[in-house]
């Protein structure tokens, strides 16, 4: 499993909740990043989108982690989710 490879790696004991504390700092980069995109307008840098796929590239990482902790379906409860995606907005 993941989460059992990330304590010796880190040194530390590796809990859930400070994977979702993780995971909440890399949305708030994320956030950060896209709003100076969007005041940059048609002038972004590349080191802004080097960062903008770093954090969301680290953010699927993340919630694999968790997933697989609590036994989760990741896939199973995606394709649901675009299902009702579909249903609900294309018709």
């Amino acid at each position: 499993m993941i989460h059992d490879k990330l304590d010796p790696e880190r040194g530390k004991t590796w809990k859930p909740s400070v994977t979702v504390a993780e995971l909440a700092e890399k949305v708030r980069e994320v956030d950060g990043v896209v709003k100076r995109l969007e005041e940059a307008g048609s002038s972004v840098n590349s080191e802004d989108r080097e960062a903008l796929a770093l954090g969301l590239s680290e953010i699927p990482y993340l919630v694999f982690v968790l997933a697989e902790h609590y036994g989760v379906e990741l896939e199973e409860a995606f394709m649901q989710a675009m299902n009702d995606y579909m249903l609900r907005f294309v018709k």
